[in-house]
């Protein structure tokens, strides 16, 4: 009797913490934490979900960020919604995010009619609505009714310890009265109904929505272990059943 509750015990016992690491590591494959916005450090992608409130855009699908890192440089797209196309209206650049390194990155590769960019080491460069930024890429880009505009524009980020997008995520600080920022760009609606139809203004990543792709390797072995205490747990009752 005392073999048969003590086997009880411990298969009860490895199932719930199987059924616990599993859990947990669900919760970070799926939650990230505020300074890891992404939990891929080389592979994510984001939504815009929010416009300025000048902008009557509201809240919605208005495209992705979609970073992608290779040694110290990231690749950065952005791929508006349709009938959104990116723009200068004034602001610092295109494009708004602030990095974790102190500023003095490079960026490059622009496709036509987009060009330079400001990395500077305090948050200075101010995108009405969501705060101030350290980075701006495209400081020239085309007006809101030239038909230069485009819908889809990439670009690299390059910087000397440049090992992790989400260093390229970072809040808005001081944030501005809409809400928190990741990143911003400058758009124009050209849809011809709807919220904010015809109208300029910026659109942001907040965090909410996107993918982030597969987990870590860290999170990847929790999972592992989990797997293989629930399959040693059902293997025991399964041979106890049978004995």
């Amino acid at each position: 009797m005392s073999n048969r509750k003590s086997f009880r015990n411990f298969a009860a016992t490895a199932l719930y913490l199987g059924g616990s690491i599993l859990a947990g590591a669900a919760l970070l494959a799926s939650a990230p934490a505020s300074a890891a916005l992404c939990v891929s450090t080389t592979d994510c992608t984001l939504n815009f979900t929010q416009g300025n409130g000048g902008s009557a855009f509201g809240t919605g699908n208005f495209g992705t960020l979609h970073l992608v890192r290779s040694g110290n440089t990231v690749t950065v797209t952005v791929d508006l919604a349709a009938n959104f196309f990116i723009i200068d209206t004034g602001f610092p650049g295109a494009f708004g995010f602030s990095d974790s390194l102190g500023g003095g990155l490079t960026m490059g590769g622009f496709p036509a009619n987009y060009s330079d960019f400001l990395s500077h080491a305090t948050n200075d460069l101010h995108f009405d609505g969501f705060g101030y930024f350290n980075d701006t890429g495209a400081t020239t880009a085309p007006s809101a009714g030239s038909a230069n505009a485009l819908n889809v524009v990439s670009f690299t980020v390059t910087g000397v310890g440049l090992t992790d997008v989400n260093q390229l995520l970072n809040l808005a600080a001081p944030a501005g009265g809409d809400g928190l920022a990741y990143f911003v760009v400058d758009a124009i609606n050209r849809n011809t109904s709807g919220a904010g139809a015809g109208n300029s203004g910026l659109l942001a990543v907040t965090g909410s929505g996107g993918s982030n792709n597969a987990p870590e390797p860290a999170t990847l072995g929790l999972i592992g272990v989990a797997l293989a205490g629930l399959g040693v747990a059902r293997g025991l009752r399964k041979g106890r059943q049978t004995s």
